[in-house]
């Protein structure tokens, strides 16, 4: 289980030519940059190598140094990821000088992050650790941090992750895995979710907690689909499939291995060198160790110029295991030696040493930031009340001016606010009414489509005369028509009434809606991070005909083959995000002044929530809610557990 997430970052600068370059020329460079980087992501890595040479070519001819800075730490990621270590060094060592040139934090904590990937992938810990550190306390540094800047820290903290996973430090790579998918779920970036996702599922899985991996692993699957990200599925199937061998689920583990190989193109190293050597793996833990070296040749085959350093120590503990089962022990010493002499280097103890000081650096620096910070604060308050006691006088005389007109005006904004109150309330029942209406038709046609038309077909059943050779058979039809309609008019009832369902619990609600929904062409998966909270029956129905409200929209509009709702809870905060794949929509468009708009707004101001959409024609439906649990919280409930947790400690 070594198919850690590494976050690269991409060097891209605006352009912004002086006055003695040509803005078309500069213009082109970053134009070439971009086409690369297109291509690259589509698979074609020898027209992504020709357009950035380009680029390179002509920043160099005009003497540009944004141009070259955008080339050379783009082209030292396209290098990376073609297993071309020392070239992708020297690029980013140029991206770190350019950097530090044009006194750029930002791009200068991007270049030695590039650098420590590639110190990893040597296996050079020590010094991977001290350049992704110093990329971390540069990006810490920064005041007022942008999105972008916020992103990249995410990337940072995932790449330390993955450091510590090599280590095999589980407690420090999880702790850092879900920092960076704390970082992800404020930025509300799924795809970034994803990618920390798998390093908390690499740690829970070498820690034996397999099926929290297993649940994780599903996860970053349906974010890969969902999004086509081939490279996000192809890792997600190889880390599944690895949780099942260690569950000695071996056919399901065979099965999603040759999945994630029957993906898997040449264009991307590495990835079939993970599937071949799990495959591998699975047939020697079967009892088939020559099936299993079948796999592991072809495997340590491809390693040798595919995989990074520190990946290599598994494959020669494999491959010593294997030459020993099948007899040939010289072989086998051969590859434990290897593998005991790169285990020892990678993980000598004044290695691990010098990261752990490292980190601590860093740690007591952020934790000086912070102090700093708020003695600052304090000073700038002491400052700000004396300036306020010089003015109190001035102000008192003039509140005193001030109040009896004050009191005119209050007394009139106080007869506004209730007359716009009861506006607000008129259409807030409006807009309720018209949902039920809408509920009641959709209802009324589900049973005359549905139903009455079964019922029909059993009473046409009844009505025909009955054969005297087999009566039976003409029984069992009739009652399996009636066992269909039984079942249709249960799902109506649940969508109407699904308090029924949130008294066996509000997440089993969620689940069996969604689970509903599922039908050929369309796959509705359902997340829920975090336990969630105790609240109050109207809040979990009010949030339950919300995302009923979001799911029953995408099913009439959006066209799409899957979609996803997602909960994550954080104290008192109820994160609610439900995407799709579909069409989309403009923001302006028709669905936004619809009812289905004003039901979900005015339940999210019952819930005293917040909403959010952001739609694009042809790029699929995001929408998020957010929700402070604390004024929903079922306090009953609450007090019944206190009153068991009492009666417990007494006893």
């Amino acid at each position: 289980m070594h198919v850690h997430c590494v976050c690269l970052l991409a060097l891209a600068l605006p352009s912004t030519a002086s006055p003695a370059i040509g803005r078309s020329d500069t213009s082109k460079v970053f134009e070439w940059v971009e086409l690369a980087k297109d291509k690259q992501k589509k698979g074609m890595p020898d027209s992504a190598e020709y357009y950035f040479k380009r680029a390179g070519e002509l920043a160099t001819i005009l003497d540009y140094d944004k141009g070259k800075l955008s080339f050379a730490g783009n082209y030292s990621v396209f290098l990376y990821e073609q297993v071309r270590f020392d070239e992708a060094m020297e690029y980013a060592q140029q991206a770190l000088e350019i950097s530090q040139r044009l006194q750029n934090r930002t791009k200068m904590a991007a270049a030695y992050n590039n650098i420590a990937l590639q110190h990893q992938a040597r296996g050079r810990l020590k010094n991977a650790a001290h350049h992704l550190m110093k990329a971390l306390e540069i990006s810490s540094g920064i005041q007022n941090p942008t999105s972008q800047n916020l992103s990249d820290r995410r990337k940072y903290l995932n790449n330390l992750s993955s450091l510590f996973l090599d280590l095999h430090d589980l407690e420090k790579g999880l702790q850092y895995a879900w920092q960076s998918f704390e970082i992800a779920q404020q930025l509300r970036d799924t795809v970034s979710m994803g990618n920390s996702l798998i390093n908390v599922m690499v740690a829970e899985a070498m820690s034996g907690k397999l099926a929290s991996a297993i649940r994780h692993g599903k996860q970053y699957l349906a974010i890969g689909r969902a999004y086509g990200d081939l490279q996000m599925e192809i890792k997600a199937l190889n880390n599944l499939a690895d949780v099942y061998r260690m569950q000695k689920l071996y056919a399901r583990a065979l099965t999603t291995f040759q999945q994630a190989l029957s993906i898997t193109p040449a264009s991307m190293p590495g990835n079939e060198v993970y599937t071949l050597s799990g495959i591998s793996r699975v047939y020697m833990e079967m009892g088939n160790p020559r099936k299993a070296k079948e796999h592991f040749v072809r495997a340590f085959q491809l390693a040798q110029t595919e995989l990074a350093k520190p990946q290599l120590v598994d494959m020669y503990e494999t491959g010593a295991d294997i030459e020993e089962a099948l007899g040939d022990y010289r072989q086998a010493l051969d590859l434990h030696k290897k593998h005991a002499a790169l285990k020892d280097s990678l993980r000598d103890q004044e290695t691990e040493k010098t990261i752990q000081e490292l980190e601590v650096r860093y740690e007591t620096a952020q934790h000086r930031k912070s102090i700093a910070e708020r003695d600052l604060k304090i000073v700038e308050q002491a400052a700000e009340l004396s300036r306020k006691d010089k003015w109190l006088v001035i102000y008192i005389f003039s509140l005193l001016i001030l109040i009896s007109g004050l009191v005119g005006i209050r007394l009139l904004n106080r007869q506004k606010r209730r007359v716009q109150a009861a506006e607000l309330e008129k259409k807030l029942v409006e807009a309720q009414l018209a949902g039920e209406e809408k509920e009641r038709a959709r209802t009324a046609k589900e049973l005359h489509d549905g139903v009455a038309s079964i019922l029909s077909a059993a009473r046409m059943q009844i009505d025909t005369p009955l054969s005297y050779d087999n009566p039976r058979a003409a029984f069992q039809d009739v009652g399996q028509l009636l066992d269909i309609a039984v079942r249709e008019v249960r799902n109506i009832s649940h969508n109407l009434a699904p308090e029924m369902i949130l008294q066996e619990g509000f997440a089993d609600a969620i689940h069996s809606f969604c689970r509903r929904i599922n039908k050929p062409g369309f796959q509705l998966d359902c997340y829920i991070l975090g336990e969630l909270p105790n609240l109050q029956q109207s809040a979990q129905l009010a949030i339950y005909r919300a995302i009923q409200e979001c799911v029953t929209n995408m099913l009439k509009h959006a066209d799409a083959t899957c979609g996803i709702v997602q909960l994550a809870c954080e104290k008192d905060r109820l994160s609610i995000t439900v995407e799709d794949n579909g069409k989309g929509f403009d923001a302006e468009g028709i669905w936004v002044k619809g009812i289905g708009f004003a039901n979900l707004q005015s339940r999210m101001r019952f819930l005293n929530g917040t909403l959010d959409i952001r739609s694009f024609p042809g790029r699929g439906t995001s929408v998020f809610m957010e929700i402070d649990c604390s004024v929903h919280k079922d306090r009953q409930q609450g007090i019944a557990i206190e009153q068991e947790l009492a009666t417990t400690s007494l006893s």
